[in-house]
């Protein structure tokens, strides 16, 4: 493979192997960091400002070509069953509309490597988003790599997240957490 790629990028710590992945493929990577979902506004910058130091410390490139709006996201997030396929759906039609303006060879997202993630959720959207912008996706799950990034995200002393960055998700993590220490094991629902 050869070209220009506007990688989707949710943080860092993702970043680590897809990046290289990519780069192994002969691909130049443009991280593209548009992310509405992240709730509370601090943690998003966080999450921006750890990503910024880790692609300076690789000599990467990274764009934040749009401002920071949870409107966005929100505005999409009232029915909780849907809610990740249409986060999806909102920051990886974005990313492929401006990669696509600014003349990229194709888009793909770091969301794939999370195990706790609808992979097949997320390559299904991505597919159907290059086909109607017509510039194409490359789909890979990344989840075997999962290990090798977080390996990674510590050698490079990156702050890592425990919740994919919507306050539902949050939520959910932290009902999970008190759970376990109650009951010292886990559970379907709440």
């Amino acid at each position: 493979m050869k070209g220009r790629l506007a990688l989707h990028t949710c943080c860092a710590p993702c970043a680590t192997y897809v990046n290289r992945f990519f780069e192994k493929e002969g691909l130049a990577v443009v991280n593209v960091f548009y992310n509405p979902n992240i709730h509370p506004v601090d943690e998003y910058e966080r999450r921006r400002i750890t990503l910024e130091s880790y692609i300076a410390q690789i000599g990467g490139e990274l764009r934040i070509p749009f401002p920071y709006d949870p409107r966005e996201f929100f505005a999409l997030s009232l029915d909780l069953a849907k809610r990740c396929r249409l986060c999806y759906a909102l920051r990886l039609r974005r990313v492929a509309q401006w990669a696509r303006e600014q003349g990229f060879s194709a888009f793909s997202t770091t969301l794939t490597i999370s195990p706790y993630q609808d992979v097949v959720g997320i390559l299904e959207v991505g597919e159907q988003i290059g086909k109607e912008m017509g510039i194409p996706f490359i789909g890979v799950d990344f989840r075997s790599g999962f290990p090798e990034s977080v390996r990674m995200a510590k050698e490079f002393n990156l702050y890592r997240q425990k919740y994919c960055g919507c306050i539902m998700s949050y939520w959910e993590g932290v009902k999970k957490r008190i759970w376990k220490s109650l009951t010292g094991q886990g559970f379907s629902s709440l």
